[in-house]
């Protein structure tokens, strides 16, 4: 049995139809009511270790998408607060168990979405899993923090644990109005925000992530191939960095800032949806 937490959301929701398409047997849980839900559905707060405990019991893996998702959603220290001690909860219960993976939510935010565009100037590009995670707000930090836990529960258990740091998700309304201007000095839009990830190709990377031959503890970036805008990568980079900014291979055309390369060898996961 596959537990999914957080399987009200959007990719909840197709987390678990993916799982029950392949047959698998699924156990949804999520803080909000989900009766329409197609598998089993129990509700269940994550700080109650007691909750967590039993919905685990008979689980094989668990997908643990259960979190406040964003950084702008609730007073920083409650973001903080809950996403961190549902995820330690999670983890720790999971081992605890015996479950032989736990494939955790984790985000892009987490290499450094701030409200100031300019703030976060990173080492080089395309980000890659190499690059230092460096939140700059609660909800980044919660996500950092939870790979930390994920690495402590791999090293200290049978439980392996893999990580999926995708963007920002941008349902087929929002990317209908993509070309988004171009990101200017003057008009900064985070880097990570220049990226984009399908919530189908991110459902898939969940499921994905469930039986890829992983050994103790691996994260993955996820976004789609390209960015938001028409202009190309490199160009942008320069503009808006200069020559802070190491360029690698990776950026030619309007390739995305984020590199899913590891993901693709790893996870044999493929982008399958763009904008253009």
């Amino acid at each position: 049995m596959i537990v999914v937490t957080g399987a009200a959301g959007r990719l909840g929701r197709r987390v678990v139809q993916l799982l029950l398409d392949q047959g698998r047997e699924v156990l949804a849980t999520d803080q909000l009511a989900a009766d329409d839900l197609p598998a089993d559905f129990v509700r269940c707060d994550l700080s109650d270790t007691g909750a967590v405990d039993e919905i685990l019991r008979n689980a094989e893996a668990v997908v643990h998408m259960g979190a406040i998702p964003g950084p702008l959603r609730e007073d920083p220290r409650v973001i903080f607060q809950n996403n961190v001690a549902s995820t330690f909860n999670v983890m720790m219960s999971a081992a605890e168990s015996g479950l032989r993976r736990v494939v955790f939510s984790s985000s892009a935010f987490g290499m450094g979405w701030a409200h100031d565009g300019n703030a976060f100037v990173p080492l080089y590009l395309p980000l890659d899993e190499e690059h230092p995670m460096m939140p700059f707000e609660p909800y980044g930090l919660s996500k950092q923090v939870g790979e930390d836990i994920g690495r402590m529960i791999a090293r200290n258990s049978r439980t392996s644990v893999v990580s999926l740091r995708f963007t920002n998700v941008a349902l087929p309304e929002v990317q209908a109005e993509f070309p988004w201007p171009a990101p200017t000095p003057e008009n900064p839009l985070t880097l990570v925000m220049w990226a984009y990830a399908d919530a189908r190709d991110v459902a898939e990377a969940h499921v994905l992530a469930l039986d890829a031959d992983i050994e103790e503890y691996e994260a993955f970036m996820i976004a789609q191939p390209s960015s938001r805008f028409k202009e190309p990568t490199i160009d942008l980079v320069k503009s808006n960095f200069g020559d802070r900014v190491e360029i690698r291979e990776g950026l030619k055309g309007t390739a995305s800032v984020i590199s899913t390369e590891k993901a693709q060898r790893l996870l044999g996961w493929t982008p399958r949806h763009d904008w253009r």
